[in-house]
Formats: C-alpha cells, structure tokens, sequence
C-alpha cells in the first residue's frame, strides 16, 4: 500500500515471560519506527505513537542489576527496567545498532556495555560506562 504497512503498530516488540508460569509478564513496543513511515503523505496529520517499534533489534542482555540493554533496528541503546519493561535510557548512536550489547568489568570493578553500529567501512563499537551496581 504505497510503503505502508498493511497492520497497525507495534511492528516490534520487546516481550519478558516469566518461565516459572509460563506467562507473559510485559510487552512495550520496541524501537522508534520508521522515520518514512512517520512521514508518509498518507498519514498526514495522523496521531502516530511515540513508539512504533523497528524490526530487526539484536538480542538483550541482562546486568546484576536488573538492567536489560538491546539494540534496536535504528539508532539507538535502550535501557529497560527488567521488572517492568519500563524504558530509562534511549541513546541515540552514531549509526543503526546491529547486535546483541555486550558487557564486562574492568579490574577496578567498572562495568561496561558495549554496542555494535554501522556496517563495513562504517562500522563501530560505542561504550558506555555504568555507573556502580548496574
């Protein structure tokens, strides 16, 4: 339809089940979306939501403290409360997010995530220091 999608949004989401009652605890909607979307002709003056989510977000990690960072199908890291699913961090990198964050600690007891951007000649690593206990 033009380059629109046939469904309505979320186009992602982020999920957490909770294995011990095989349910769902919480879904968000994962990612931005897509700026052509947002700006289709179409939907123009259209109430979009602030999140429309991205296909093609990398896998999560979890930190000690319950701390779940992924990279997105866009241009961010995002930070979400493992509990609630609520977003507390969304880091606009350089380039689209394209793997799974990793983490470690430093000999001196900092912690570190560190993400993927870009692609051949533009490809990158971005990190970023926790602060205590994360």
């Amino acid at each position: 339809m033009d380059g629109l999608p046939l469904q309505k949004p979320p186009y992602a989401s982020l999920t957490a089940i909770d294995l011990n009652r095989g349910e769902i605890s919480w879904r968000v909607p994962f990612g931005k979306g897509s700026d052509s979307i947002r700006n289709h002709p179409a939907l123009k003056g259209v109430s979009l939501p602030d999140r429309l989510g991205t296909a093609g977000g990398g896998g999560p990690i979890v930190t000690k403290g319950g701390l779940l960072f992924i990279g997105g199908g866009d241009a961010a890291l995002y930070a979400i409360d493992k509990v609630t699913g609520k977003e507390l961090l969304r880091y606009e990198l350089p380039r689209r997010a394209n793997g799974t964050p990793m983490t470690y600690k430093s000999r001196g007891g900092r912690q570190f995530v560190v993400t993927a951007t870009g692609s051949g000649s533009d490809a990158a690593l971005v990190a970023f220091a926790l602060p205590a206990n994360r």
